[in-house]
């Protein structure tokens, strides 16, 4: 079973209602949403805009999301990349969780300073679930303690910070394959005849073996 829970992207215009089926305490979100807002800056390049629409942000956290999830299975899963696919979706109809997590960003057409605020929650289950999400899509945020206990509270900037990410092209993101020095999957399959690169794969194979396959 995994620890269910619904994430909201969410500014004073708009909501975007998520679910997530596995890990969603806090000790892996909190460092999930802080390395996403650096994948979603690198994302969203000189557009710093589109970092204050919902629909764009919970966009690029479904895309970071099956990321994620290829990272995970070319190092550890022998299937490689088969039978992935993100774990983040929409909600739908579901009605299945323990945790929400509200992302709160500003209202848009802001490019500077910009600053996201996350919230995460454990649900009261004697609560009413469909009272809790018109709250949150109303902004009633002082009616969370009739539904919620707070786990976590933290601000984030989504930046592309220098260092941390790919040596060749920046990227940020969780498909970092050659970890020291940092190079992403993406350059590795653009650089395949250079003798380097080969080398730097034979070297990842023992925890990706399905790089070989892609490869030769």
């Amino acid at each position: 079973m995994g620890t269910r829970g619904e994430i909201y992207v969410r500014n004073s215009s708009s909501v975007i209602e998520l679910w997530r089926h596995y890990d969603t305490y806090a000790n892996f979100m909190v460092p999930y949403f802080k390395v996403f807002a650096k994948y979603a800056a690198w994302c969203a390049g000189s557009q710093r805009h589109w970092l204050t629409y919902p629909e764009d942000v919970a966009a690029m956290l479904i895309a970071y999301d099956y990321e994620v999830v290829l990272a995970t299975r070319l190092r550890f899963v022998s299937k490689g990349l088969l039978e992935a696919r993100p774990d983040l979706k929409p909600r739908g109809r579901i009605n299945d969780f323990e945790k929400v997590w509200i992302l709160d960003i500003p209202d848009e057409n802001q490019t500077c300073d910009i600053t996201w605020k996350v919230r995460g929650f454990s649900f009261k289950f004697q609560a009413d679930a469909e009272e809790m999400r018109e709250d949150i899509r109303k902004g009633k945020d002082a009616m969370f303690e009739n539904y919620m206990e707070k786990i976590a509270e933290f601000s984030v900037k989504p930046l592309n910070d220098e260092g941390g990410g790919c040596r060749l092209c920046g990227y940020p993101g969780p498909l970092i394959i050659v970890e020291d020095p940092p190079v992403c999957i993406y350059c590795l399959l653009k650089n395949l005849r250079d003798d380097f690169f080969k080398a730097e794969i034979e070297r990842i194979v023992k925890v990706a073996p399905l790089i070989t396959q892609i490869t030769r």
